[in-house]
């Protein structure tokens, strides 16, 4: 089964977002003071003896898809309604990639599932056992990032080619615009190629030991004009750095102004950034159901709340904006 045609650009199509700010009223607030819909959903069919988490979300369709840590694979419409395509109870998947309309999901001990307009889904072997963390589309290949330095790639999803790098940690996270891919390691190590096949490895917390406290980087996101990698310290904190060619690094301050005019430091764990191209602003969603929101102004960001599970990825298309996160928990708002 070979993919070709351009990559479906996620998370790029910006407009307002709508949220509950940090000791604000209750209404829903969009960020230019106009008001949508929102709606908190789960699956009925969810499996309850088992703490289900979304892993990863994407765009599909008209709609969105979301994969799981106990194996599900939910298409969610823009009304919140969530069918269960597939489910492979404890086989933990992390990532999801779509392509026109094939879809492609991926998890621990080499799981890969493929389908076409989210049919039945079929199992195939990539040649790995090791878990597989994230999935790009660069240069007309799928690239796969797993543990212990392992990249797959390849234009058949059937017939990988596993390429071993000499990595301190494991690849956690992949992304990727039409000339440079990018991946980071949950041991602070930055990877980078122009053609999916030549990897280059830039040792961060090596490069900057005495001017950068270590790290472990959680994501990277590639964007039109600049690379951003969010993580954790080594003294816990949360920490996001920014490059323009990959080269220099430089750490963008998560320090927020509440209601209040008190000034306060990001407390909670990043796990997925989002860039909004219309606002010209990033926005991190993180645990404990905050959400920040990092403008080109570095005095101007904004934290907000949603509820109070760990938030685990975002994604949006021209009308709806979705969240999700831990407890299969979903925040879905309608634009």
């Amino acid at each position: 089964m070979t993919f070709k045609g351009h990559i479906i650009i996620l998370l790029l199509l910006g407009s307002v977002l709508l949220l509950h700010p940090i000791e604000c009223s209750s209404s829903l607030l969009a960020f230019d003071g106009s008001t949508g819909t929102e709606s908190n959903v789960s699956p009925d069919n969810a499996d309850k003896t088992i703490l289900d988490s979304y892993t990863d979300i994407a765009i599909f369709e008209d709609g969105f898809i979301a994969v799981g840590s106990n194996g599900q694979i939910d298409r969610i419409s823009t009304t919140g309604e969530i069918n269960n395509c597939h489910r492979t109870p404890g086989a933990r998947l992390n990532c999801i990639l779509t392509i026109e309309n094939h879809i492609i999901a991926a998890g621990d001990s080499g799981s890969v599932l493929i389908s076409s307009d989210c049919g039945e889904f079929s199992k195939i072997n990539c040649g790995t056992d090791r878990d597989i963390n994230s999935l790009s589309w660069f240069n007309n290949m799928v690239i796969a990032g797993a543990n212990r330095g392992e990249i797959l790639i390849g234009s058949d999803i059937g017939e990988l080619k596993r390429i071993l790098l000499n990595l301190k940690g494991d690849i956690v996270s992949l992304s990727a615009n039409t000339t440079h891919c990018y991946g980071v390691t949950n041991t602070g190590e930055i990877i980078h190629s122009g053609d999916g096949k030549n990897w280059s490895i830039f040792d961060f917390n090596e490069a900057y030991k005495g001017f950068y406290k270590s790290c472990r980087f959680k994501k990277v996101l590639v964007s039109e004009n600049q690379i951003s990698i969010i993580g954790v310290q080594e003294d816990g904190l949360p920490v996001m750095f920014y490059s323009s060619r990959g080269t220099v690094w430089t750490q963008r301050n998560l320090i927020y102004t509440d209601n209040e005019g008190v000034t306060s430091l990001l407390n909670d764990i990043p796990n997925d950034i989002f860039y909004d191209a219309s606002q010209d602003r990033f926005i991190l969603v993180c645990d404990n159901g905050k959400v920040m929101t990092i403008p080109g102004c570095t005095h101007c960001n904004k934290l907000f709340e949603l509820g109070t599970e760990n938030l685990n990825c975002i994604a949006r298309n021209e009308n709806s904006l979705i969240v999700a996160g831990k407890n299969n928990y979903i925040k879905l708002i309608n634009l």
